[in-house]
């Protein structure tokens, strides 16, 4: 049986790949990942006793931000040096250093820490630094999921604390959002298969819920198109009748009750006009009798399950229109 490899520390590398692999994965020919390593030091692999190469997730992403920035036009050099310099704290290596000499621990938490830290001390440009190095840390739900999110709802807890000022986390939240449209922008499909419209309910100040679901549809090949918070019914008529979506996704945090429930319930169905629409964040599960009464679904937590129901509604809603075609 052949040994699992093992750094000049003795420690294990699993979970990662050799450079044939990673040449495969990525298209780029071996000759050229060696150079890169060599001329730049990006990115900078395990090594293991007998010499061979070994990449891990955020190597492979490296190389994958290198790519994209060589595609278009940026000169190589160049395109190292910004792909180093956005690194977080956690992965910076100096040039030329091997990788097993670089720390590498838990980078996302260690990037949503350094966010957080800066947040308290209202060092906003050590937290604008940190915003634009995160852009290369992955794909843009990741990004969301394991950085944006969780740095937020630390922030939150520090407001609802009293360890932060309104200020701050006003700040905070402006420059986070703002991180999300980036990422929104930049994974928006050129070739969609239609329209989503997405909002806050109408008594809801809270965005983050909205920008994080219209990533998600952005990367499952949908064009967003975000009405931001407190959106109230008749902004979603308008939406529905001059873009002819696919579907409406509307977000809740603090849910409405009593008469002001069933107004607004009955408001966003009429509003939707026939196109499928879907209730998600964190009080969706309060008023979702109420919802799915008047023709709603309630969003599922779990993304793949979320991913699922969206192409089912929005298939549901294509079949009749191919069946008239297809009979014409």
């Amino acid at each position: 049986m052949r040994p699992l490899p093992t750094n000049a520390s003795g420690a294990l590398l699993t979970g990662r790949l050799r450079i044939a692999a990673v040449a495969e994965l990525t298209g780029i020919p071996e000759p050229t990942l060696r150079a890169w390593e060599r001329r730049y030091g990006v990115p900078l692999p395990e090594r293991t006793l007998s010499g061979y190469r070994y990449y891990g997730p955020v190597e492979v992403q490296q190389i994958r931000n290198m790519q994209r920035l060589c595609e278009s036009g940026v000169p190589a050099a160049e395109a190292a040096r910004v792909v180093a310099a956005s690194a977080p704290p956690a992965l910076a290596a100096p040039l030329g250093a091997t990788r097993s000499e670089a720390t590498f621990d838990q980078p996302y938490q260690r990037m949503v820490d350094t966010m957080v830290d800066a947040v308290e001390r209202f060092d906003l440009d050590t937290l604008d630094e940190q915003l634009r190095s995160v852009m290369f840390l992955g794909s843009a739900t990741a990004i969301i999921d394991e950085v944006l999110t969780p740095a937020m709802r630390a922030i939150g807890d520090k407001w609802h604390a009293g360890e932060i000022s309104v200020a701050q986390e006003h700040a905070a939240s402006q420059r986070i959002g703002q991180s999300i449209r980036d990422l929104i922008r930049l994974v928006s499909p050129r070739d969609h298969h239609g329209r989503v419209v997405l909002g806050a309910f109408a008594d809801d100040e809270h965005e983050l819920g909205v920008l994080t679901a219209a990533a998600r549809v952005s990367t499952w090949g949908f064009r967003a198109v975000v009405l931001g918070a407190r959106t109230p019914p008749g902004a979603i008529r308008d939406a529905v009748e001059a873009l002819k979506p696919k579907l409406v996704a509307l977000s809740v945090t603090i849910p409405p009750n009593g008469a002001r429930l069933r107004e607004l319930v009955d408001d966003y169905a009429n509003a939707c006009a026939g196109v499928p629409w879907i209730v998600g964040g964190s009080g969706a599960s309060v008023i979702a009798e109420r919802v799915r009464a008047a023709g709603g679904l309630i969003g599922s937590d779990d993304p793949v399950a979320l991913e699922a129901m969206v192409r089912e509604a929005v298939a549901a809603q294509d079949a009749p229109h191919k069946k008239r075609r297809k009979q014409q």
